[in-house]
């Protein structure tokens, strides 16, 4: 069963929507980590490609030699020399296999996970004690490292990897797209939530103090280093896992995919005009940043007649006035970052709401918010029956 078209304008709406998403939400994913690290730490990973393209890399060849040596498929040839051909096989015998399929995209995964936050640790190591400036400039030159071993590894030829929803381009065209699609945004989804409760809990805010003074935070008694280090690590895992994401739709692996203009500018671009420290600002911005770079990837054979340059050089151009006017106009971003409540609104709004009836009766001008809170608290302390002392 084939996907539906729906034409206006010379548009395939259908086929337009699923790119749209698909891309969306693999920079959502990507750009969420970053503003873990960069928004609300402060560690400014300049060197972010190196574990997108490490997961995307080693989880994919790996998934693909495990394949290969489950159905006993070149066994005996260099994996990276015939990688294309054996893979071609191995998609051919998994396609009437969707466990193993699963088991492939599960595995990938994991490994690009662990990949990710092990390129982490690597990377914090030596350099977490340092200064944000030094910090970053360290980290871009790991991700310059790294290139260049890409770049040797790859100057072949493109090293194929295994394709886990290849069982469902059978079933009609576009349909292995959409589900290729779905997973992206499940996973975005996730990563959203997942960032989301970790910012929303005790250690959101010390999170922030780590930003905000580092001095302060140690002086309350916080690891500095040990936290930062730890928020590239996880963050590092949820990038990798991208990227391995992103290398079974692109079905094989080559170095110039992986461009720090693409996977680092882009993404640090994404959290600056969408608003750092927010992650609702940045699901904004990576919209914004979608709908620029795929509109005009759409309309660009239509526009080129009426500019003098490479219609090419239109997206760059307009996401630099973009950035140029979020800058002057509104440094913030589009969403301002907003303090991040550990209890939900609901529960807040109940506890000033009785504080308040209980202290002063209706329409009573209570002692302010936190008078109020810290008088319940009090309360229900002095309600508990005292220990006896034996």
């Amino acid at each position: 069963m084939a996907l539906p078209e729906l034409i206006f304008f010379g548009i395939d709406w259908v086929s337009f929507s699923i790119d749209f998403l698909e891309f969306y939400a693999l920079y959502l994913a990507i750009s969420l980590s970053l503003n873990l690290e960069f928004g609300y730490t402060g560690v400014p990973n300049f060197g972010k490609v190196l574990f997108i393209a490490g997961g995307a890399a080693l989880g994919g060849i790996l998934s693909g030699q495990l394949a290969a040596r489950i159905l006993g498929i070149g066994a005996n040839e260099d994996y990276i020399a015939f990688s294309a051909r054996i893979i071609n096989s191995v998609n051919t015998q998994i396609v009437n296999d969707p466990l193993l399929a699963a088991g492939l995209l599960a595995f990938s995964l994991v490994i690009a996970a662990l990949i990710g936050g092990a390129l982490g640790f690597l990377a914090s190591y030596p350099a977490i004690r340092l200064r944000e400036d030094y910090l970053g400039m360290l980290l871009l030159g790991m991700a310059q490292f790294f290139d260049v071993v890409l770049r040797v590894l790859t100057q072949s030829q493109p090293i194929s990897v295994p394709d886990p929803f290849y069982y469902w381009s059978t079933q009609g065209s576009g349909v292995e797209t959409l589900v290729d699609m779905v997973v992206m945004v499940v996973f975005a989804i996730a990563v959203y939530f997942f960032i989301e409760k970790v910012v929303r809990s005790p250690l959101g805010r010390t999170l922030r103090a780590v930003r905000d003074n580092e001095d302060a935070s140690a002086a309350l008694g916080k690891d500095n280093a040990k936290i930062r280090r730890n928020v590239l690590i996880v963050a590092s895992a949820l990038a990798a896992m991208a990227g391995a994401l992103y290398s079974f739709y692109a079905g094989s692996f080559e170095y110039d995919t992986w461009t720090r203009f693409a996977w680092t500018f882009w993404p640090f671009l994404i959290v600056i005009i969408g608003g750092a420290g927010n992650d609702s600002g940045v699901a904004v911005g990576t919209f914004f940043f979608t709908l620029i770079y795929k509109g005009l990837q759409q309309e660009q054979p239509a526009l080129q007649p009426y500019i003098f340059f490479n219609a090419n050089w239109l997206q760059d151009l307009l996401l630099a006035a973009l950035l140029l006017a979020i800058l002057f106009l509104r440094p913030e971003g589009i969403v301002r970052e907003r303090s991040s409540y550990t209890l939900r609104k609901g529960t807040l709004g109940t506890i000033v709401r009785e504080s308040g009836v209980e202290e002063g009766g209706a329409g009573a001008k209570g002692p302010g918010f936190f008078g109020r809170l810290m008088s319940r608290f009090r309360r229900k302390s002095e309600s508990q029956p005292a220990k006896e002392t034996g």
